[in-house]
C-alpha cells in the first residue's frame, strides 16, 4: 500500500465513521448477523487503508485467515476491498478474489458523502469454480504440510447458493439504510456545532485557564476529533490552539504582575503554566520581556 492509495477524509466524516462501528445498533446487528448467517460482517473505513487492523482482519473463514498469514494473501484482501470501493457507485458491488471467495462491499450514504462500508462475505458460493492453477501457486510458496491444510481448509468451507447469499445481502442493504439514517443524524448533531466549536472551546478555555488543558479534553468538550478542532481553530483565530492558551494566560499573568505583590512562580501556577521555565518562555515570547523585567517596569511607572 503506498501513500498514494490513502483517500483525504474530512476530519468529520472519521468522526462518524469512529461513532457508527461503536454503536449498540452496529454491534448488536453484526452478532445477530454472524450467528444467523456464519458470514462475517465488517464496517470499513470511507478510507480503506485507514480502517482499524481489528476491523480489517474480522474473517470467520478460516481459509482466509490461515491465508492472511501467508506472502501470497498478506496484503491481498485489502488490496480487493480497496479495488470493490474504487468500482463501487451507490449501490452494493460484489466481487470474487483469486481463490474465488466472494465479498461485498456496501456503502454507507449520507448527505455528505460514504461515511463507511458495509463488507460482507468472505465465503464460497456455488457461482464459480476456483482455478486449480491458484493452489498450485500458492503451494510452491509454501512448506508442503501447509499447503495441504489450506486446501483441506478451502473445501471444508460452507459453499452458499446463490439464493442464500441474494438474501443475506437483502438483509444488509436494509440495515445499510438504517446506518445511513443514523449517520445523518450524527452529522446534523456534528455540523450546527461546527460554527460555534471555536466560541465554544474559547468559553471553556478561560473558565480553566489556570488548570492543565489538554487538546483532548478540549475535542471532547467540542464532542469532535482533535484534528478537526484544531483545523477550524486556526482557520477562525489565526492561532493554534496552544498558541491561544499560552497568550491569553500571559494576558492574565500581566495583570497579576502588575496588581498584586507575589512571588513570580506562584504568577506562573496560578495563570496554568507547568513549571517557571515554560512560564519564563512564553512570556517572553508574547511580550518581550521576563516576568521579573515587566514586573519591575510596571511599578517603576506605577511610582513615578
Amino acid at each position: 500500500m503506498t501513500k498514494a492509495d490513502h483517500i483525504k477524509i474530512p476530519a468529520e466524516i472519521d468522526t462518524i465513521y469512529s461513532e457508527l462501528l461503536t454503536t449498540d445498533l452496529f454491534s448488536i446487528y453484526r452478532t445477530a448477523f454472524e450467528q444467523v448467517t456464519g458470514q462475517t460482517l465488517a464496517l470499513i473505513h470511507p478510507d480503506i487503508i485507514s480502517t482499524p487492523k481489528e476491523e480489517s482482519l474480522r474473517c470467520k473463514n478460516d481459509f482466509c485467515s490461515m491465508m492472511l498469514n501467508t506472502d501470497t494473501c498478506k496484503n491481498r484482501c485489502t488490496e480487493h476491498t480497496l479495488d470493490l470501493s474504487k468500482r463501487i457507485d451507490q449501490q452494493a458491488f460484489t466481487a470474487s478474489c483469486d481463490a474465488n471467495i466472494t465479498t461485498t462491499l456496501i456503502p454507507i450514504q449520507t448527505k455528505t458523502g460514504t461515511v463507511a462500508y458495509l463488507r460482507s462475505g468472505q465465503v464460497r458460493t456455488d457461482e464459480k469454480e476456483i482455478d486449480p492453477d491458484f493452489f498450485l501457486k500458492i503451494s510452491k510458496a509454501m512448506p508442503p504440510h501447509v499447503g495441504r491444510d489450506v486446501i483441506m481448509l478451502f473445501d471444508a468451507a460452507r459453499v452458499y447458493t446463490k439464493d442464500e447469499y441474494k438474501s443475506q445481502l437483502t438483509l444488509l442493504g436494509a440495515f445499510a439504510l438504517q446506518l445511513s439514517d443514523l449517520a445523518n443524524n450524527l452529522i446534523t448533531k456534528i455540523h450546527p456545532k461546527s460554527g460555534n466549536i471555536v466560541d465554544l472551546t474559547k468559553r471553556f478555555i478561560h473558565e480553566k485557564l489556570s488548570e492543565k488543558i489538554s487538546l483532548d479534553t478540549l475535542a471532547e468538550n467540542a464532542k469532535v476529533t482533535n484534528s478537526y478542532l484544531c483545523k477550524q481553530f486556526k482557520k477562525s483565530t489565526g492561532l493554534t490552539v496552544v498558541e491561544y492558551i499560552n497568550r491569553h494566560r500571559v494576558e492574565l499573568a500581566k495583570e497579576l504582575l502588575s496588581s498584586r505583590n507575589v512571588r513570580i512562580i506562584e504568577i506562573a501556577y496560578e495563570t496554568g503554566f507547568q513549571s517557571l521555565s515554560q512560564f519564563n518562555r512564553s512570556f517572553h515570547r508574547y511580550t518581550g520581556q521576563s516576568p521579573t523585567e515587566y514586573k519591575a517596569q510596571t511599578r517603576a511607572e506605577l511610582t513615578s
